[in-house]
């Protein structure tokens, strides 16, 4: 049998559409993270409302005979727990889109070989009557609902609007700065998938997904400018957009402005033990980082060397949650 590929630029405004419906139908409460190196996965949906992350991997195809046909190769479901998004590449009326486990896809799905290589196919119509499809066809206008498991409204309610509105950031520049170093660190290693929110809107600013226990981490990256005077880092964390979710770290690093690069200690602190090791700003909680300095203070347990962070961070995933069931 032939073999049909969901590659180009169709494929990809598929992509993009559905990360736009989905944030627009719920309101923001599934927050997308797309990623920075394609390893398998298209998305990784944060479930604002119950914190978990959420893989994702879209297909899509020709409506053809008012049926969408799959053929999927079996080395591309690369998460069992990911969840499966099949739709027709061009909007129908009434469209229905399949959301499914990729390991429910693999049970349900015709098992085949094309071109050497193992290939699960499925056939949908959009108005099925009689398929094992049909639990898991939904109307495309409620597609975030049925991620989200419960009404938008009611999932609303469950949330602080605070952490949905965007802020300004001071010195942005420093903050990308600090953000492409730490993701250029943690790209050193092959254990670690890497994604970015989009838009930009809560804690997490770095998603890091461990590719074998399929843990995540989320970090939030602060950068600040070592004082000439008296040697400190001073680091802000916005209370409105944070969470102490187990997931969660905070970066803290450290900027050389006469050598122009980061000091090669940084700070990794899990995000539950900010309130109690900083110090209350009003809307921010304060580090006060001193890099080098051979004075104990409270930070140390903190203290690593900014070479270490990808091991740090997969350590970390090792400890977290894994992937949405």
């Amino acid at each position: 049998m032939s073999q049909r590929r969901d590659t180009g630029s169709p494929a990809q405004a598929l992509e993009f559409q559905i990360w736009a419906d989905l944030i627009r139908q719920s309101h923001g409460l599934l927050h997308t993270f797309l990623p920075l190196l394609d390893r398998g996965l298209d998305a990784v949906l944060h479930h604002m409302t119950e914190g978990r992350y959420i893989p994702v991997q879209v297909k899509g195809r020709v409506l053809e005979k008012g049926k969408v046909h799959l053929v999927v190769q079996a080395d591309s479901l690369v998460d069992d727990n990911a969840l499966l998004i099949a739709a027709p590449l061009m909007n129908v009326p009434d469209q229905k889109d399949l959301v499914v486990m990729e390991s429910v896809f693999r049970q349900l799905a015709a098992h085949d070989h094309s071109d050497g290589n193992e290939v699960f196919v499925a056939d949908f119509s959009m108005h099925p009557q009689h398929s094992h499809w049909l639990p898991y066809l939904v109307p495309h206008a409620e597609l975030a609902e049925s991620i989200l498991g419960k009404p938008v409204a009611q999932a609303m309610k469950l949330l602080n609007p605070e952490l949905l509105k965007p802020h300004e950031r001071h010195r942005q520049w420093l903050q990308f700065l600090g953000e492409s170093e730490v993701i250029r660190r943690l790209a050193q290693s092959p254990l670690l998938d890497l994604f970015r929110p989009f838009p930009d809107l809560e804690m997490v600013e770095v998603l890091a997904r461990h590719n074998v226990t399929r843990n995540f981490a989320g970090l939030q990256v602060k950068a600040a400018t070592v004082s000439a005077i008296d040697g400190e880092a001073h680091i802000n964390v916005r209370k409105a957009t944070f969470s102490d979710a187990e997931t969660n770290w905070v970066v803290g690093l450290a900027w050389l402005s006469e050598s122009a690069c980061f000091h090669d200690e940084c700070l990794f602190i899990p995000a539950a033990d900010i309130p109690r090791v900083t110090t209350d700003d009003g809307a921010n909680w304060r580090i006060t980082f001193r890099p080098s300095s051979p004075y104990g203070t409270h930070m140390d347990p903190y203290r690593r060397r900014l070479n270490e962070l990808d091991r740090l961070v997969i350590e970390a995933c090792d400890n977290g949650l894994p992937s949405s069931p």
